[in-house]
């Protein structure tokens, strides 16, 4: 008899117990364990999915989500979250960033391709004390605009043309110059950086043609280019812009006139629009190219083909590479808050897929290489991405006291 009484002295009191706990849990007096680590780490990817650049949104989603997947799908054991919206403008991209923010509680911000909507959303998210990783090349990102939250993988215009141009000038033995440039703050600031290499090195530049965002009439441009007789044609746009401009500059027969290239490409996939005829003794300038030999690379081209079915192109490793180091220095600080991440992210180096990395606390730019890439014909292809070889790669960034970068 006193066994039963005990008995149900036991279950009366851990029931009693259960409806304390549960209810202290409801008035939230007690945040139970298993709670707070189902709650996700929530990322915003805002990105191009429509107009001249909407072919980065596809390519920079895959790589986000195959980072996730490599590093296991959990950050501090805690489920990854990626909420994916247009940001074709900055306008769109600070409005889209506000609402993830303000409604949705991220905390954590990528945004690419286009400079313009980078540093509209770095002003942002300067302001809400959150975290902002840039894919885009305006040297005011990590320069005159540079903050605590935002941080930027692509190396530098004023770097990448102080790889690409010289590599063009001993390989072409290119004397004169004319470039083909968006008008916008990205094609001005690869425009301005050119001009200062070429002054640098004795070489002349003859011209210059502006186009606007997403045009698809070249041929007053190539005209141009054409007439003046330059020993080199660099066009020095991006994506859907380079695609056009190229293939129609090689049927109008620039080829037979000038060399062509490309300072700021995103590798594969525009070869692949191409073909290896068009692309036929092109140079570009890459921050990435498959090829690239290192144990991170290999990592990331074989998970990256194994679910996709094709050789990543740059804008997925970028997205790739940046989605890993906010996911590492999440677990380096051991806290989804923005301020611990950010101190354990300044001066992070270790070896990455362009080798060895290092992202610099003073202005919060990644230090790694710049490649130069040239391409094939399609006889010298051994298969069907063979499309170039890394003929050379370069460190090249201002001492961040010459930046204009003042971080708070």
């Amino acid at each position: 008899m006193a066994k039963r009484i005990n008995r149900w002295l036991f279950i009366k009191s851990s029931a009693v117990g259960l409806v304390l706990i549960v209810g202290a849990i409801g008035m939230g007096l007690i945040v139970p364990h298993f709670a707070k680590a189902e709650e996700p780490v929530k990322f915003l990817l805002g990105t191009s999915f429509s107009g001249a650049y909407a072919e980065t949104g596809l390519y920079t989603s895959r790589g986000i989500h195959t980072a996730v997947r490599v590093f296991g799908g959990k950050v501090l054991g805690r489920p990854i979250q990626i909420i994916e919206r247009d940001t074709p403008n900055p306008a769109e991209g600070v409005r889209k960033a506000k609402e993830a923010v303000e409604k949705l509680g991220v905390k954590f911000l990528i945004i690419s391709p286009s400079s313009s909507t980078v540093l509209a959303v770095s002003e942002y998210a300067s302001r809400k004390g959150v975290v902002l990783l840039g894919h885009a090349g305006s040297d005011k990102i990590t320069g005159s605009a540079c903050n605590r939250s935002t941080f930027r993988w692509q190396v530098p215009t004023w770097g990448a043309v102080r790889e690409v141009v010289p590599r063009i000038i001993e390989e072409y033995k290119a004397n004169t110059f004319y470039t083909i440039t968006p008008k916008y703050v990205f094609g001005e600031d690869l425009l301005r950086n050119t001009k200062e290499v070429l002054k640098q090195h004795g070489k002349k530049l003859l011209g210059n043609s502006y186009h606007p965002l997403g045009e698809t009439e070249y041929s007053s441009h190539i005209a141009k280019a054409m007439a003046s007789k330059a020993d080199c044609v660099l066009l020095l746009n991006f994506s859907g812009d380079t695609i056009n401009c190229l293939k129609q500059a090689v049927n109008f027969g620039l080829k037979k006139v000038s060399r062509i290239a490309v300072a700021w490409g995103s590798g594969i996939t525009q070869m692949k629009a191409l073909g290896a005829k068009a692309m036929e003794d092109v140079i570009w300038g890459l921050q990435y190219f498959y090829k690239i030999d290192t144990p991170k690379n290999n990592e990331f081209v074989k998970a990256f083909k194994k679910e996709y079915g094709e050789v990543p192109p740059y804008i997925g490793a970028s997205a790739y590479a940046g989605m890993i180091t906010m996911l590492e220095c999440i677990e380096r600080a051991g806290s989804a808050d923005p301020r611990k991440m950010i101190e354990a992210w300044e001066d992070y180096e270790y070896d990455g897929i362009t080798g060895r990395e290092k992202w610099r606390a003073c202005n919060h730019q990644l230090i790694k290489n710049y490649f130069s890439a040239k391409c094939k014909g399609p006889e010298e292809m051994k298969g069907p991405e063979d499309f170039a070889d890394i003929i050379g790669s370069s460190k090249n960034f201002l001492p961040c006291e010459e930046t204009g970068c003042k971080m708070p």
